[in-house]
Formats: C-alpha cells, sequence, structure tokens
C-alpha cells in the first residue's frame, strides 16, 4: 500500500477513535483497526458493541438510582438487588444479558458481593458480528463497579462476564475486583481468527474500555479461548495484586494499551502471556513493591499482599509487541524485576494446553487472511518459543534480577510485522531513521539465550549491565537475511525438517503465497540507507559470555567490562565490517587480536574450540587475564594491508 494511502487510513482511524463514546461506537484504542489487535474485533470497521445494545439485552437496569427488570427477558434473578448494590444475588442470562450500570457519574459506586451471575451468548452473538452484543454478565456505562467474594461468568463465543465501557466524556468507569472468580468459556468448535493476529479467539473474561484504573486483589481471571484480563483503554492503569489471569487453551492473559503493574501475580497463556500495544507498560514486582505503592493499594489499603511468586509464561512468547495505531514512534515499555518469564511448557499450570505453532488452526485451508497459505506457520515458526517477540515496534526492556527461561533459546527477537501496513505502524520506505528502536537492558543475574534482531527496520540497543551476565549471541538481521528466511529453498527446508514428506497447504503456489505476505521486496530504497542492526554496550561489572557468531552494528565496551568466550574456546573479533543490507550476514572485516574498552563499529564475533566449564576471559574488555590480576599490554590489530587501526582501540583507562 502507497504511503499516502496508510496515511489516509490512520487519519480516519484517529477521527474514529476520538467519536468513541459510551453511547456510541465503542473502539478501543487497542482495536481501532481492521487488523483487529491483540484482542480486536473480528474484520475491517467492526465495532464493539455500544452499551446501548448491552442495556437494549439486559434483563436488569440500574439506572436513575433505580432497579428495572426488562420484560420477555431471557433470564432469571433472586437475591438482594438494589440501585447501589447486590448481595447473595443469582442472576443467569440466556442469549441475553444480566445487568446493565449506569451510576450518575464515576464518583458512584456499586457493589456485587457474595454474588453469582452468568450469562450465554448463544448464536446471536456471532450473528450480530459485534463484541459481546450477547452474553455480557455485567455491563457498565459510568461509575465504580466492587465484585467482592464472587463469581461471574460467561459462555459463547465473544461473550464477556464484566464489561467496562470507555467515553471521551469525564464520566468514566472502575472497575475493583477483590476475593472473586471471573471467567468464560468458548466451545473450541466456535473459536475463530482476529485478522492477521495469528491468533485463536474466542471470549474475554474482561474487558476494560476505560479511562479509570481497575484493580484485581486475591482473584482469578480465566478464558480458555482468547482473553482474560483484557484492557482496552486510554490512560488508566490495572493494578494486579495476588491475582492469576490465565487463557488455558489460546489466546492470551492480558492485552494492554497503557499499563499493568503485576505484583506477586501470575499470567499464564495458551498461546501468549502478555500482549502489548502501541504505548503500554508492564512493571512487575513482589508483595513488599505492591505495599510501596500506594496506587496499587488504593481501594484495599487493609490488605496485606502474601509473598507469592511473579510469573509471565506462555508457549509462543511470554511477551509479545505490536502496535495497531497510526503513529511510529510508540514504545512498549516492560520492567521485569523479581520475576518469571517464561516459554517453558513445565512452568505452566497443569489447567493451561500449550497451542502449538503447527496447531491445525493456522493450516486451515479455509482459514482467513492467507493463514491455510502456510504464512502463519512459518511465521508461527519462526517465532515460538522466543521470550519477548517485538512485531514491527518500538520496546524499552529492563531484565532486573529476573529468571528469563526460553525454550527456543531466544531472549528478545524483533521481526516484520506479519500484520497489514496500514493497521501496525509497519514503516513506509524512506521513514524511520528516528525511531527509537528496541532497548534491552540486563540487570543483577545471568541471563542464557540469543537476542535475534531480525527487523532491519530499527536499531536494538542492548546493555549488558553492572553485575549481570548475558550469556548468548546477538545477531543483527538485515533486510536481505529477512527475505532469504521466506525463500522457496529455505521454506522446503523447514517442512522437511519438520517432518512433512509432502507440503502440507493446498495450494499448489504455497511458497508464493507465504513469500506474498513475508517478503518485503519494496524495501530496499530504506534498507540500503543505513544499517540498524544492534548497538551493544556492556558496562563495568558486565560479563558477556558470546556463544556463538554474534553481529553488532557497534560495540562498546566500558572499562571493567568483560567480553569472553566460553571456557575452552576462542573468541575472534572483527571491526568494519561490510554491514550492507543486501547482504545476508556480516562479511569481511578486520581481524583484532584483542577488544579493548572503547567502541568499535560493525563488529563480527566468532566463536571456536569446545566449550568447558569455565569461560576463557579471552577478548576481555578489562579483566584481569593474567595470574597476579593484572591486565596485559593489548596487542596491536590485525591490519588489512593499507587499513588504519580501529576508532577506540587501546590500553584501558
Amino acid at each position: 500500500m502507497k504511503a499516502f494511502q496508510r496515511k489516509g487510513f490512520a487519519l480516519l482511524l484517529a477521527m474514529m477513535l476520538l467519536l468513541s463514546v459510551c453511547s456510541g461506537a465503542a473502539l478501543a484504542s487497542g482495536e481501532a483497526s481492521g487488523e483487529a489487535s491483540g484482542g480486536g474485533s473480528g474484520s475491517a470497521g467492526q465495532e464493539f458493541g455500544t452499551f446501548g445494545e448491552i442495556e437494549k439485552s439486559a434483563g436488569i437496569i440500574i439506572k436513575d438510582g433505580a432497579v428495572r427488570y426488562t420484560d420477555g427477558w431471557n433470564g432469571a434473578a433472586s437475591g438482594e438487588i438494589g440501585a447501589t448494590g447486590m448481595k447473595n444475588a443469582v442472576i443467569t442470562a440466556d442469549e441475553a444479558n444480566g445487568v446493565a450500570i449506569t451510576l450518575a457519574d464515576e464518583s458512584g459506586v456499586y457493589v456485587i458481593e457474595d454474588s453469582d451471575i452468568t450469562a450465554t451468548a448463544g448464536t446471536k452473538n456471532n450473528d450480530l458480528g459485534y463484541e459481546a452484543a450477547y452474553g455480557v454478565g455485567v455491563g457498565v456505562c459510568t461509575g465504580e463497579l466492587w465484585i467482592k467474594n464472587s463469581r461471574l461468568s460467561s459462555e459463547g463465543a465473544r461473550s464477556t462476564p464484566v464489561y467496562m465501557f470507555s467515553t471521551t466524556q469525564p464520566n468514566a468507569t472502575s472497575l475493583v475486583v477483590i476475593d472473586s472468580e471471573i471467567s468464560t468459556h468458548t466451545d473450541p468448535a466456535d473459536i475463530w481468527m482476529p485478522p492477521f493476529k495469528l491468533l485463536a479467539g474466542g471470549s474475554r473474561a474482561t474487558l476494560l474500555m476505560t479511562r479509570n484504573n481497575s484493580w484485581f486483589v486475591n482473584s482469578t481471571v480465566t478464558s480458555n479461548n482468547w482473553g482474560a484480563i483484557s484492557q482496552d483503554s486510554v490512560d488508566a492503569f490495572t493494578y494486579v495484586i495476588n491475582s492469576t489471569g490465565t487463557s488455558t487453551e489460546t489466546g492470551y492473559a492480558t492485552y494492554l494499551t497503557y499499563g499493568m503493574k503485576l505484583y506477586a501475580s501470575q499470567l499464564y497463556g495458551g498461546q501468549y502471556g502478555a500482549f502489548m500495544c502501541g504505548n503500554s507498560i508492564l512493571q512487575t514486582g513482589t508483595a513488599a513493591d505492591a505495599l510501596a505503592d500506594a496506587d496499587a493499594m488504593r481501594k484495599t489499603p487493609d490488605y496485606v499482599p502474601v509473598d507469592r511468586p511473579t510469573v509471565i509464561a506462555a508457549p509462543f512468547n511470554a511477551i509479545v509487541v505490536h502496535n495497531s495505531l497510526p503513529s511510529l514512534d510508540m514504545i512498549a515499555e516492560g520492567n521485569f524485576k523479581s520475576a518469571t518469564l517464561s516459554t517453558m511448557p513445565e512452568d505452566l499450570p497443569e489447567t493451561v494446553t500449550p497451542m502449538a505453532a503447527d496447531d491445525p488452526f493456522f493450516m486451515d485451508p479455509n482459514a482467513p487472511f492467507g493463514a491455510g497459505s502456510g504464512a502463519s506457520y512459518f511465521y508461527n515458526r519462526n517465532l515460538y518459543g522466543s521470550l519477548i517477540l517485538v512485531r514491527s515496534m518500538n520496546g524499552d526492556f529492563t531484565f532486573d534480577d529476573t529468571d528469563a527461561r526460553t525454550a527456543n533459546g531466544v531472549l528478545v527477537q524483533t521481526v516484520v510485522t506479519y500484520d497489514p501496513p496500514m493497521a501496525s505502524g509497519y514503516l513506509t520506505v524512506g521513514q524511520g531513521e528516528t525511531l527509537p528502536g528496541v532497548k534491552v537492558t540486563f540487570k543483577n543475574g545471568v541471563y542464557t539465550g540469543d537476542l535475534l534482531h531480525q527487523d532491519y527496520q530499527r536499531r536494538m540497543i542492548v546493555t549488558v549491565g553492572e553485575n549481570a551476565t548475558l550469556e548468548g549471541a546477538i545477531v543483527s538481521g538485515t533486510w536481505q537475511a529477512w527475505n532469504d528466511l521466506w525463500s522457496e529453498e529455505t521454506l522446503l527446508g523447514v517442512l522437511k525438517a519438520d517432518g512433512y514428506d509432502a507440503v502440507p497447504f493446498p495450494s499448489e503456489t504455497w511458497a508464493a503465497d507465504v513469500q506474498e505476505n513475508l517478503i518485503r521486496a519494496d524495501d530496499m530504497p530504506y534498507a540500503d540507507a543505513e544499517n540498524l542492526g544492534a548497538d551493544v554496550t556492556v558496562s563495568a561489572g558486565g560479563t558477556w559470555i558470546v556463544t556463538d557468531t554474534s553481529t553488532l552494528s557497534s560495540l562498546t565496551l566500558e572499562p571493567g567490562a568483560v567480553v569472553a568466550a566460553p571456557a575452552g574456546m576462542e573468541l575472534t573479533a572483527y571491526v568494519d565490517a561490510d554491514a550492507s543490507n543486501s547482504n545476508g550476514s556480516y562479511t569481511g572485516g578486520t581481524k583484532l587480536a584483542a577488544l579493548a574498552a572503547g567502541t568499535y563499529e560493525n563488529v563480527i564475533l566468532e566463536v571456536s574450540g569446545a566449550a568447558s566449564a569455565e569461560p576463557s576471559g579471552e577478548a576481555s574488555g578489562g579483566a584481569s587475564n593474567l595470574p597476579d590480576g593484572s591486565m596485559p599490554p593489548p596487542p596491536p590489530a590485525d591490519l588489512a594491508p593499507g587499513q588504519e587501526p580501529p576508532g577506540g582501540f587501546g590500553g584501558i583507562d
């Protein structure tokens, strides 16, 4: 799609967002586009259900200080149900909605306590095509909803037990869930694929389209297909304390368009742990961190959080980042402190059935948007098991005393998005020189795994900080490497390696279909403008054990930093290599006899030999290699004929 077409579509989306109101077409900030972001609507232009539609099919309407029961409603209700709250209530709604709440303003409070609410979507939901138009347990237009010691559930595709509406007006909604269970279930036969998302959709347990904060305290939120805690807000945080969000079969545990603070809590997903969009923030911490956070404890000041592990785990990716908004400079921020991030199957609870990259869902010839052509299969295979995946987005991620466990050996992977350019902030050729890029910082711990930077359209900035050790390779991809990945020869090799005797896709032109989705031939003019690989800094007191060939735009070593091969192996460094995006990888360069403190450009680090138990200390930027602890003087570089020494090579300050 040409640049002016993309910009025009983006402007249209922005206008639609500004017009979103509680009683109108409630488009979520992360779902505005036809590509239907992480938990999006199903097709281009499709709306979420408006509150008016929810209210129209609700059996109990709380409004203007009164309770009204709808005639002919397909449901039943008992217990104490009033204008400001309900207690010991049992409400069921069959192919309808349960309760619709509109309080005077956002300062009003409605309390659901010791109650059970169940709603089913039936088939009307799918016929309407709206998100959660039927099968809503509780929908709130304005006011604060408290759910205490209660159980809310829904059954059916695209239904939700709790739907908090968004508005551009001051009267936003807010949710507080304490000691409660919220769950939704979709029959696997009814799951569907939002466009371009490589995601199996069903229903979401909570849908937070609110400009106010939400709290989950000592509670569980569960969906079997699609989403548990789904945030589609403009500028609100979700605080999760001593709670668990789980997608047991497909989808994600949480979708974020702004922010979440996860304290002594868990997110588990059948596909993804946390799906981050745009300028979203995800911060983890302990029970003590929760107590120190006044905003987190504001609704429950007497609650004392219990120490328990903070975990984000899922088989595809623990964290996946994408952008469904038109801005190209948005940054997803993750601060993972004292937490476990994992794509290891053993770190998932028994309630979760991990979805495989080659699940029949992704190879269905009748699936929409080219999924059955093979594109989704190969794309999934490329990313499956990476701890953090960034899809044509900017990011800033900090690992701090983090247990990072990756099934495929990749800690952070950046890729060119599978989403359509008009919807996901995919770069227009010639743009991007000033984009923030993807920053990764390691602090306080040992981190094992690679950094695979396949997004040739922005930089990766890596810092190995003090008291941190990174054991792995860092690879800067190029435009040519990305396109080579989807060559027919490579694709056939993948099928053979995966044990397929014949091409498992119905089209005779399956390879061309894959390439149509994934090859970016038109990017060549931009890709050749500047190499946008990985810039790596190893700080004083930081250590990088290079386990395999690494290619870097730059390498900066502070005095006291260490770059070394595994014990028994040899590290060889080349600088000023050819890093052209028309190459499959970096080539050539000048061989160095050793690395010293300073900055090197276009670097290739090669590892040879057989590993033993301890790092060798070769090619260190400040570590002692001698028995008495002193440093040998740096030897001169092995220069090519007529070549000058590289900048920054010399003694250690």
